[in-house]
């Protein structure tokens, strides 16, 4: 891989980000609102007498963690999809441009976007609700590291699929990471599904990450084994990924749809 045309992914997407007013709102409004949301909730909860002790850590903390998780996913997508919108995807690899240093580079700028709007919102939530993020953040970089690199594996697939499928699935760059919510116990504690479904939940990376950070907020230290069962996942996960990606990549060549796709 050649670092020069890396930069350029970068700077192309990062051009197009500052010029577009739904990338920027993307970035920053969504997490914002959704701390403002979950933060009237605490509020109401607490006036009620209905808040257990650390509630407000655990609901607004979660929701800062499932920003950046949602964020990078969708982004990572959507990156992509930029380049069938505007028919430049012909232009890109009519160049040396390799799909590793194509996938590197958006890799890059999404994760830069999805940290500034985790900024925003930890930021939100300290001068609105009292809620300070930053004491604990080394403590969640394991955790942020497990929800990031499954958000890439699930990126990778989906660009993958969108390759070989047209967008006619390009929903599922905003709504795959909808469908993992409810099994992944983002701001209630695996004890709280039916025990059926724990198996679906202990398989996803982000419930690991979920319980390990409450754990963590609660003063129990940090989890080991919700880290180690986080990463081992998510090695299972990219095994798939990347396979299913070359697949979708090179049917779609064989096929002559690179050049047909929109």
């Amino acid at each position: 891989m050649k670092l020069h045309r890396i930069a350029a992914v970068v700077l192309r997407h990062t051009c197009e980000a500052r010029h577009n007013l739904n990338r920027i709102a993307e970035m920053v409004y969504w997490p914002v609102q959704n701390i403002v949301v979950w933060g009237f909730f605490t509020i109401y909860l607490a006036r009620d007498n209905h808040l257990r002790p650390g509630a407000v850590s655990f609901l607004l903390g979660a929701a800062i963690l499932w920003g950046m998780f949602y964020a990078f996913q969708r982004d990572l997508a959507t990156g992509f999809l930029e380049e069938l919108w505007s028919r430049n995807l012909v232009n890109l690899f009519s160049t040396p441009l390799s799909t590793s240093e194509y996938l590197t580079g958006l890799i890059i700028v999404n994760l830069l976007k999805a940290m500034i709007g985790m900024l925003a919102a930890a930021l939100t939530a300290w001068v609105c609700y009292a809620y300070d993020f930053f004491p604990k953040f080394v403590e969640f970089i394991p955790f942020m590291l497990n929800l990031t690199l499954f958000a890439l594996a699930i990126g990778v697939i989906i660009i993958g699929l969108i390759i070989r499928y047209t967008t006619r699935i390009q929903t599922l760059a905003w709504s795959f990471a909808g469908l993992l919510m409810p099994f992944s116990c983002v701001f209630y504690p695996l004890s709280s599904l039916p025990i059926y479904l724990h198996p679906i939940a202990w398989a996803l990376p982000t419930t690991h990450a979920f319980e390990g950070m409450r754990q963590t907020i609660a003063g129990g230290g940090f989890s080991m084994l919700h880290f180690g069962w986080g990463i081992a996942l998510d090695a299972v996960y990219f095994m798939f990924a990347i396979p299913i990606f070359q697949k979708m990549f090179e049917s779609a060549r064989s096929r002559g749809l690179l050049v047909k796709l929109e």
